[in-house]
């Protein structure tokens, strides 16, 4: 079903920000595609953003005192949210204790008033704390879009085109296989019970461990990426004077050398120490004699014949039994045989094979060998004497520059807990059989034992057959979620990437994939309008393909981006949804406002909304349209939205 949710105004009152309601809507009820809301820095454009995600989603941030207006007595206040969820329209109250520091939530829809928040069964996946940070919006969002540890672009993915649906899915084939086992359980013995009990306990004990191995995995990657970035601070501090940067290169240089001759002289000694002519003189001289023998008895195909051409002439055969005339012609006859059989075959590639290998000289490869090792001794001191260079060079840094010392120390400190959650990571491919399951951490072992406690299950419950059929199942919708989400994530990046490109012609920057943040190509990071123009690209792409309509409420549309990049943001926001909500301050108005509204048609309501003692009352017209509160003005117009100039309050 298609989800379309439509803001159709807000009121607050008693809160930090000015007393003020906003009405996004025509007189006829239908919203604006675009409504601006001007409020000078100071007014309290945090505050409301903030209400606006904690009445979209039913959580609100713990300080409840930080909602407090200032200077005013009252301990109460209030924030209601109207919304249009489909053609149910629906109120979201927020009522505020300031005395006890708690918030009361209430929902309206139909025909009745309940208390807590309750939107419709339906719009809950996408009125969530993590989902309502995508649509609405700030340039912190547009950082953290870039930031693997402040949020999951993936979540939002799913969640938007129903991904995560297929694995709903296969989570409920797998309770229903539990269910039919726990119905047949009632005509069960006691072994049933025993092995659904381990089937328990060991998915319980895959879940411990794999959960463990993933935290684990993330604190390595987020120690690795802290280690490279000290080290980029460390190079950054040595780089600072030249003469010393200059002798760490050299002495690294030097270092990544020898260790590179040690490897591969290393590698060689050990293949040469494969063949026991190399280890000793002993083995090659033995080795020839073999060979010298072989020739001299003519072995293998002239000895041979002439072995059984004499053993047929004999009385005895060599095993004692007597040879008599038809023994004697059966002798003959499979000679033949013999002279050209595999053992044939191996005594002529033995006698080559001992050729090629010892040559005219029983010493050269023990005699190799012997060199290798002492050049490779010679290396090992070399490369010793080029680490304790290196470090000498480091601590000599260290010691000269603080800064150098605590980049150093921290790298240190960092390497070494690195060390500690590698090891950690491998008990989790731990092989060892023999310990239980409550010992062990080898996560292989414990699904090797869940499958075999499952089988056993099934067995006796009779549902193993049901248990195949659930594999396929799951394993079908497995490979389709992730291939689904593979190939959404591509087409994102792709279109994302093409608006980019539109947006900042000349400024290289691109989407090379979405592993939890965007990750860029080439680069770690952007300027705040590089940023802020990467993230419009991307949600602008994302909701574009989805057949839900999300309403986009944004800070700053266009601070932080450059004025020639501006126009192109103006025209590509209304095509980011059919309701496009955004708080400004004048200075944001050049170049973003007038594309801004001539790419929606003009169809766009402008409000400027400002404390009562931050403006006389002379420069306010006595013609605009207003409302005002005990403590805000709001003034209802285009002309007065363009000509205010109030950029802060104090």
């Amino acid at each position: 079903m298609t989800a379309v949710i439509k803001i159709l105004g807000w009121e607050s009152e008693g809160l930090r920000c000015p007393d003020h309601e906003v009405n996004c809507c025509h007189e006829n009820g239908t919203p604006y595609a675009v409504s601006l809301i001007q409020m000078p820095n100071g007014t309290g454009k945090t505050t409301t953003l903030t209400l606006l995600r904690a009445a979209l989603s039913g959580v609100l941030p713990e300080d409840v005192h930080a909602f407090k207006k200032r200077d005013f007595d009252s301990n109460y206040g209030s924030f209601s949210l109207r919304l249009l969820l489909n053609e149910l329209r629906v109120t979201i109250v927020m009522r505020f204790d300031f005395q006890r520091g708690s918030v009361q939530f209430k929902t309206t829809r139909g025909s009745g008033q309940v208390e807590g928040f309750d939107p419709p069964a339906e719009f809950k996946r996408f009125l969530s704390a993590e989902f309502v940070n995508f649509f609405v919006f700030d340039g912190e969002l547009a950082q953290h879009l870039l930031d693997r540890r402040q949020v999951h672009a993936e979540s939002v993915i799913e969640t938007l085109f129903q991904i995560n649906s297929l694995r709903m899915v296969a989570d409920d084939i797998r309770d229903y296989w539990d269910s039919k086992t726990d119905r047949n359980g009632a005509t069960e013995d006691k072994a049933l019970t025993r092995r659904k009990n381990k089937v328990a306990a060991l998915r319980e004990r895959l879940g411990q461990l794999e959960r463990a191995k993933k935290h684990a995995l993330q604190l390595r990657e987020d120690l690795g990426a802290e280690i490279a970035k000290k080290q980029q601070e460390y190079q950054s501090e040595i780089g600072k004077e030249e003469s010393r940067d200059r002798e760490l290169t050299e002495a690294q240089a030097r270092l990544d050398d020898a260790a590179a001759r040690v490897d591969e002289l290393a590698a060689d000694v050990l293949d040469c120490m494969r063949d026991p002519q190399a280890l000793s003189s002993v083995f090659a001289r033995e080795l020839r004699d073999l060979k010298v023998g072989l020739d001299r008895v003519k072995l293998p195909e002239e000895a041979a014949r002439e072995f059984f051409e004499e053993l047929a002439g004999e009385d005895f055969c060599i095993c004692g039994r007597p040879i008599n005339e038809h023994v004697s012609v059966v002798i003959r006859e499979r000679a033949q045989q013999y002279l050209g059989s595999d053992d044939v075959s191996l005594l002529n590639s033995l006698k080559s094979a001992i050729q090629e290998a010892i040559g005219d000289s029983v010493d050269s490869a023990s005699n190799k060998l012997s060199r290798d090792n002492s050049e490779l001794g010679r290396l090992v001191a070399e490369r010793q004497s080029a680490r304790t260079r290196l470090k000498n060079l480091r601590d000599q840094a260290s010691d000269a520059d603080p800064k150098v010392k605590d980049a150093a120390e921290s790298i240190v400190d960092l390497e070494r807990r690195l060390q500690s959650i590698t090891e950690i990571l491998q008990q989790y491919d731990d092989k060892d059989e023999s310990k239980r399951d409550e010992d062990t951490t080898g996560i292989l072992i414990i699904k090797h034992r869940l499958e075999d406690a499952e089988r056993k299950a099934g067995e006796i419950a009779d549902t193993l057959i049901l248990k195949n059929k659930r594999d396929i199942l799951t394993k079908i919708l497995d490979k389709a979620y992730n291939n689904a989400r593979r190939l959404i994530i591509e087409e994102i990046c792709a279109d994302a990437n093409r608006l980019i490109s539109a947006i900042m012609p000349h400024n290289d920057i691109l989407i090379d994939r979405v592993d939890r943040c965007l990750v860029l190509g080439g680069q770690e990071g952007a300027s705040a309008g590089e940023t802020l123009s990467v993230a419009y690209a991307f949600l602008a792409t994302l909701f574009n393909r989805s057949d839900h309509q999300l309403p986009f409420v944004v800070d700053s549309p266009a601070g932080p981006i450059d004025l020639g990049a501006r126009p192109k943001i103006g025209e590509l926001v209304p095509r980011l949804t059919d309701q496009f909500i955004a708080f400004t301050i004048s200075s944001e108005r050049e170049g973003f406002v007038p594309r801004l509204k001539s790419a929606a048609k003009g169809d766009a309501m402008f409000t400027t909304i400002f404390r009562r003692e931050a403006v006389s009352a002379s420069y306010v017209p006595s013609d605009v349209s207003r409302s005002e509160t005990r403590d805000g003005v709001a003034i209802i117009g285009e002309t007065f939205f363009n000509q205010f100039q109030l950029d802060s309050e104090e």
